[in-house]
């Protein structure tokens, strides 16, 4: 009789821990994002986006939408932001970064998938972008968001940027 207490207290709690995990990761899944962009090296300095009504500077690029590869996405959110072409054949992995999302509730986090490329077009800010802006190492980290501090010193200790 013990053992079938001591078995039915065991699996009570097994799960009661697995209910409670289960109930966590859907909680993680709601407050995640994610997100691609590119990062834009040129003369030893990064392009940065600042959206319209916001403060700080992020790396261009954006969500996906439904169906939509990487590439795609990439390919879409920099026309419509850069208002350039990229040169699909050129995209490459870079990294992936993730942090507290800016602007957001706390917990929840944004995962920057990053990628290169060349594009062709001249750069200019979309609509929906207020200010683009080269930027090196010594750019305040108060202008940028987490993953856009995280990629900048990145580029730094690979040394792509001053």
């Amino acid at each position: 009789m013990r053992n079938c207490a001591r078995q039915a207290v065991r699996f009570r709690l097994l799960y009661t821990t697995l209910l409670l995990f289960s109930t966590c990761c859907e909680a993680l899944k709601m407050a995640y994002i994610d997100k691609l962009a590119l990062i834009l090296v040129t003369n030893r300095k990064q392009l940065v986006a600042r959206s319209r009504n916001k403060s700080v500077f992020f790396t261009p690029g954006g969500k996906r939408e439904d169906g939509e590869s990487d590439s795609q996405a990439l390919l879409r959110e920099c026309k419509e932001e850069l208002i350039i072409d990229l040169t699909p054949e050129t995209i490459r992995p870079y990294g992936v970064f993730q942090a507290q999302a800016f602007g957001k509730p706390e917990g929840t986090m944004v995962r920057m998938t990053c990628y290169t490329s060349d594009y062709s077009g001249e750069l200019q800010p979309s609509a929906e972008v207020e200010e683009l802006r080269w930027i090196d190492s010594t750019c305040p980290h108060n202008d940028l968001s987490v993953t856009g501090i995280m990629i900048l010193e990145d580029l730094k200790e690979k040394g792509l940027v001053d």
